[in-house]
Formats: C-alpha cells, structure tokens, sequence
C-alpha cells in the first residue's frame, strides 16, 4: 500500500512538474517590456514596470530585457497608461517571429489607488498569457498535388483538369505572411473598438463621481495680533479644484470684558503642484474666500461694546500631504495668507483678530 502512495505522489508530481513547463513554453522566452505613464501622480511608473515584470517572471518569461534591445528578444510588448480619468492603459503585444501583434486595453481607475500597480500587473501578465501562443503560432501551410486530384484519366482532359486544379490550389492554399496579418487584423481592430468603448463607458462614468470629500479641524493664527482662532472647514473635492465651507471663532477675556469673535466663508481652489511620494501625494493649491466675520462680547459695568458685523476675504496658499490609501485618508496641511477682517481692542489692548497676516495648521479625513 505505501509503494501505492509513493507511486501516486510521484505521478503528481511529474504532471505538475510537466504542465509547469508546458505553461513556460507557452510565453515569450526574452521579452521588450516598453512602460510609460502620463500621468505620475496617479500611477508611479517605476512601481508599475517592478510590478508588470515580477507578475511576467512569474508566469515563467525567463528574461525581459529593456527598450531597444529588438534583435534579441522574442517579443515586443508596450504598456501606456493615459492621462484620461478612467486611466486606460493600452496593451500591444508583438512577436518578433512572426509580426504578428495584438491590443488591448484596460481601465485602471475602477481600481483602489493603493492598487492600481498589482491591478496592472496582473492584467498585462494574463494578457500575455492568453495571446502568446496566437501570436507566435506558426503559420499554416497546404500543398495540393494537382495531378493526384486528377490522375491520368484521359489525355484531353488531363491538361484542363490539371490548369483548373492548379488555379483552384492557388486561390486559397497559398497563405502567406502578408494574407495571415490580413486575416487576424479585423479581430483586432474590434477588440480595440470594444476596448475603446467600454473605456469610454467606464471614463464617462467615472467622470460623473469623480470627487471626493474632506473634513478638517483648523488653526488660524494672525501674526500681527498674536490671536488664534479654532475651527473647522469641510467640502468637495472636484477633480483638481477644491470646494470648501469653513467657520472659526475665538474668545478672549479681560477686566473690561470679554470679546467673541468669529467667521464663516466660502473658500475655493485649483490644485497647482501634486507631487507623489511613495505611498503619499504632496498638493499645493492657491485659494480665495469670501464670507462674514462678527465681534460680539459682555462688557464689564460702565464699559460700551459694538456688536459688529463685516465682510471678510482672505487669499492664501495651502500645501496639503495626504495619504494615498482606499477609504479615508488622512491629511495633514500649512497655509500662509493675508484676511480682511476686524480687530477687537480694549484701551491699548488687543484681544483678537480675524484679519491681517496669518499662519494656519490643519488636519483632516479624505473620503
């Protein structure tokens, strides 16, 4: 019975062993890996080839060698990731064998951004997979013998027989190189067509969502008065422009009073620098807003206080380092600017400020 088990784990073993090579022999030996990316604050080139070749290599490509190294490989395959906001990346394969080549494309955009590389490796490395074998397939070949399909019958007929017989060999059996690309290429130019439209599709759609939310909690300090002001700020994201509604109050207490003072604006921005940085993306946007501020307080007896209500507008630059990760990210931003607002005094004092030069801090949640 134990030579039984022995000998069944020893045929497993083979067959696994022989479907391994099997699946080997079907890929190119030396491969050209082309990769290119438009856009790097989405996807990291360099991440992206590591990841294309590691999925490749273990698939069974013995080696995959750099551009321009044609003469020796086997195959040509380019990867383009475009600069649209579904991401589509276009795949070619070529054999050099046989000329013969292959496209495809995929969108990456559907994918989490923390997984967008192993998503492309994957697809480009079952691409290979599946095409391969196709591509660099021999082509067929027939010969017909005209004078077996008509043997010597009679002498008359054996002339005309045999020219028809040739004639009729010559029309379809008689592929060549040229004839064999003609014939693949509609099967290849309709799979670029319904790539492209489910691209498109997935483009559009991706296009109508494609925003994200953010809260923060803010710190406002307005150097010219030394008076800081907390609060918060919260709002959309619309692909490269920022939409933000943000409040912030203080409050300051003295022997003739206590003074509030706050204000509430709509601030909006255009994303100028975005820089990645590993699994991080650094952002810089410059920013106006528009709102009200108010000063408000209860006077000490004998002491006369205002209320007032103004306009307030600041121009600023934030620079934002956010964690590129799937569901909230968490981000941590600076800003420097100049507000129009008010001043809050009692005789020489001052107790605060929405107005005049400030620094700020904030830090915040990304959906």
């Amino acid at each position: 019975m134990g030579r039984r088990r022995l000998s069944g784990c020893v045929a497993l073993a083979t067959c696994a062993a022989l479907s391994r090579i099997a699946a080997a022999s079907a890929l190119p030996a030396r491969l050209e890996l082309v990769l290119t990316s438009c856009d790097g604050s989405a996807l990291d080139a360099r991440e992206a080839e590591r990841t294309v070749r590691s999925e490749l290599e273990s698939d069974g490509v013995a080696q995959i060698v750099a551009e321009g190294a044609s003469e020796s490989s086997d195959a040509w395959l380019a990867v383009n990731v475009g600069c649209d906001s579904a991401l589509t990346a276009s795949l070619e394969l070529k054999s050099r064998r046989t000329g013969r080549d292959r496209a495809r494309s995929i969108v990456l955009a559907d994918a989490d951004p923390s997984a967008r590389t192993r998503a492309l490796g994957l697809a480009v490395a079952e691409f290979v997979r599946s095409d391969w074998p196709e591509l660099n397939a021999p082509e067929p070949t027939t010969s017909t013998n005209a004078s077996a399909a008509y043997p010597d019958a009679h002498p008359a007929t054996h002339g005309a027989a045999n020219g028809a017989a040739d004639t009729a060999d010559r029309a379809p059996a008689a592929p060549t190189r040229a004839s064999a690309g003609a014939a693949l290429e509609p099967n290849a130019s309709s799979s670029r067509v319904d790539t492209g439209a489910r691209a498109a599709t997935r483009g559009d759609s991706e296009r109508a969502r494609a925003f994200a939310f953010t809260a923060s909690a803010r710190m406002r300090w307005f150097v010219d008065y030394a008076s800081v002001s907390w609060g918060g700020e919260l709002g959309p994201d619309f692909g490269a422009f920022r939409v933000r509604a943000e409040a912030l109050v203080s409050a300051k207490q003295d022997a003739l009073g206590s003074a509030n003072l706050g204000s509430a604006a709509l601030c909006l921005g255009y994303r100028v620098l975005d820089v990645p940085l590993g699994a991080f993306s650094l952002s810089g946007y410059p920013l106006a807003s528009a709102g009200v501020t108010w000063l408000r307080g209860s006077p000490a007896p004998g002491v006369r206080l205002d209320p007032t209500t103004g306009f307030y507008g600041d121009l600023r630059f934030l620079l934002e380092a956010r964690l590129r990760a799937a569901g909230l990210g968490p981000s941590l931003a600076l800003e420097v600017g100049r507000a129009s607002g008010l001043v809050a005094r009692a005789a020489d004092r001052t107790l605060g400020a929405t107005g005049g030069f400030f620094l700020g801090a904030s830090a915040g949640v990304r959906y």
